[in-house]
């Protein structure tokens, strides 16, 4: 509604209350407009979920108590480097001569010792050849018989088991495109191996690797407590989303169009999940009738915003509470206790209420924008609801030791695929994609059952793939 400033004596009262209210309303508009991008200019890793990628000028913060020692290593603390070995592979004799002193010949003269320095230093990379004859026999009968060839060797050429080892970590571990370790390999060997046989060993691995992702999905199911998390991922260009479910000592990827209850339903793992799932309270995983736990440096983070950029008056003795409960947790499991003090957790308890009570009467009220509809609440109302409504999932930690206090272990596994695409770019297939979700989802499992990584590619090539104890 536009109006000329001479032309507003010509309005009747009614015109003008109806202008001061149409003015009004987009006012409230423009005002809630300014308060989202500026609370978007001022959140980063430290007080929101964008990860620190997205805010690189933004220096780190933490919220660990200063414990007054200094940065490094503690007294007492073993540290790592390298250690003379009793039996090294070489050993080389440098002769004293001649006499530093007077300089008389020292030739002929016995050593009655040894000063030792050792190097360590990998060998040249050369690329060996081993041909395989298979002897042909003709038997007095007339039939000719041809040797078996041992298991694995079925081409007239190919690559070893230690080469196919060498380009599987190449592109699921070390994240490399394909080309790129084309190019590599010419380097350390002076062979260019060919793109599409790095896709066919992809393959074979992912296809042999079937019953373990098999497997883990069972065990994932029967397990206590999991993990789980979401990350968008680019194949051909387009959004798609890698889900991750996981455990100290397990992890599972899979990739699918959908972030939500559709894909999960599709990866089979929470549809028939009984115990504790761990996320960060994306509203699909409650549709689960699992018991749930939320992820508390998540809500760490969010708490902090409110303190900083809205000063709300709650956010710090919430954020102390939480931090509190946390050191209260690990003190009771330091002392060999398996449970917080009663007392103690009947305390922190009834202060989380209160505090977030508290916080509900005193938020600051909806804006009235004049739109139709239910009034839009604030951000910081619809935080301290959630809190309020998932408290048993927000303080289970507390409650079981066997809960952690946060999703950090999902978000950890997830972490690795922004550092694929950053190094490789986009998938170029859907199937690419599935190959190194599979693929990596073993790689982690084997890392976090503390086994070489090397070998265990290599075994899982034989079709011997490694199994956690109990499959």
């Amino acid at each position: 509604m536009e109006h000329e400033p001479s032309a507003l004596t010509d309005l009747t009262k009614e015109e003008l209350i109806a202008l001061i209210i149409a003015q009004r309303e987009i006012i409230a508009r423009l005002e809630e407009r300014i308060r989202d991008l500026e609370a978007q200019i001022h959140k980063d890793s430290h007080n929101s979920h964008i990860p620190p990628s997205r805010s690189p000028h933004v220096p780190i913060k933490n919220m660990r108590k200063k414990t007054g020692k200094k940065r490094g290593g503690q007294k007492g603390h073993k540290g790592k480097t390298l250690e003379m070995v009793d039996n090294p592979t070489h050993t080389v004799i440098h002769k004293a001569s001649t006499c530093a002193h007077c300089g008389r010949s020292l030739i002929d003269t016995s050593p009655e010792g040894y000063e030792r320095r050792q190097v360590f230093d990998i060998p040249p990379i050369v690329l060996e050849v081993t041909e395989h004859r298979a002897e042909r026999k003709r038997c007095s009968c007339g039939h000719m018989t041809t040797a078996a060839f041992p298991e694995g060797i079925a081409a007239p050429a190919q690559y070893g088991i230690n080469a196919q080892g060498l380009l599987s970590i190449f592109s699921a571990y070390e994240y490399m495109s394909y080309d790129r370790i084309s190019e590599l390999m010419e380097h350390l060997i002076g062979r260019r191996v060919n793109e599409s046989t790095v896709y066919s060993l992809q393959k074979r691995l992912y296809e042999g690797l079937h019953d373990f992702e098999e497997k883990s999905i069972q065990h994932l199911r029967g397990s206590e407590v999991i993990h789980n998390d979401e990350t968008g991922i680019s194949i051909e260009g387009k959004r798609k989303w890698l889900h991750v479910a996981c455990t100290e000592e397990l992890t599972h990827y899979a990739v699918d169009d959908k972030r939500g209850k559709e894909a999960t339903d599709r990866i089979g793992i929470l549809p028939h999940f009984r115990g504790r799932a761990i996320h960060d309270g994306w509203k699909p995983y409650f549709q689960y009738p699992c018991r749930h736990g939320l992820c508390n440096a998540h809500h760490l983070r969010e708490i902090v915003f409110f303190e900083e950029e809205e000063k709300a008056p709650w956010a710090v003795p919430l954020k102390d509470l939480l931090l509190f409960a946390k050191t209260s947790v690990e003190t009771a499991k330091n002392e060999g206790s398996d449970h917080v003090d009663p007392e103690l957790l009947k305390n922190i308890d009834s202060l989380y209420h209160e505090i977030l009570e508290e916080a509900l009467t005193d938020a600051p009220p909806p804006v009235h924008t004049g739109r139709r509809g239910r009034v839009k609440k604030t951000k910081q109302q619809n935080l301290v609801e959630r809190l309020l409504h998932h408290k048993e999932s927000v303080l289970a930690f507390l409650y079981d030791f066997g809960v952690p206090f946060d999703n950090n272990l999902a978000e950890r596994d997830v972490r690795m695929m922004k550092l694929k695409q950053k190094i490789s770019g986009t998938f170029r297939s859907l199937q690419g994609a599935q190959y190194f979700a599979r693929i990596r989802g073993y790689i982690s499992t084997v890392r976090k059952n503390g086994r070489n990584v090397f070998e265990e590619i290599g075994n899982a090539l034989s079709g011997k793939p490694f199994e956690l104890e109990g499959w």
